[in-house]
């Protein structure tokens, strides 16, 4: 399985999914190149410490024709996905996306 790198994309996220806007605790990168990238070992020590939000950010056409895909990653389809997800996380919830 070839590496995948994973990382935080509040740029991308926060678009559609201003979920850490809110939070004061929470510091919203300026720059992609401020965005903070992590290792899949990161990514699974992190979740051995606390709950973490993964979001898969593929294309649609990239994510159906993918072999790998992270278990319990969730997608963003809609609107109503960003409403949701607003509901269940709080604002401070560790969120990590991913794309290939």
């Amino acid at each position: 399985m070839k590496k995948l790198t994973y990382s935080l994309l509040a740029l991308v996220v926060l678009g559609y999914f201003p979920l850490v806007a809110h939070s004061s605790a929470v510091e919203i990168p300026k720059r992609i190149s401020d965005v903070e990238r992590i290792t899949v070992s990161e990514l699974q020590q992190l979740q051995a410490k606390e709950p973490v939000l993964i979001i898969d950010t593929r294309a649609p056409g990239q994510w159906i024709r993918a072999k790998d895909k992270i278990p319990g990653a969730v997608r963003i389809v809609s609107h109503d996905d960003v409403k949701q997800l607003k509901k269940d996380f709080a604002p401070d919830h560790a969120i990590v996306t991913y794309c290939t």
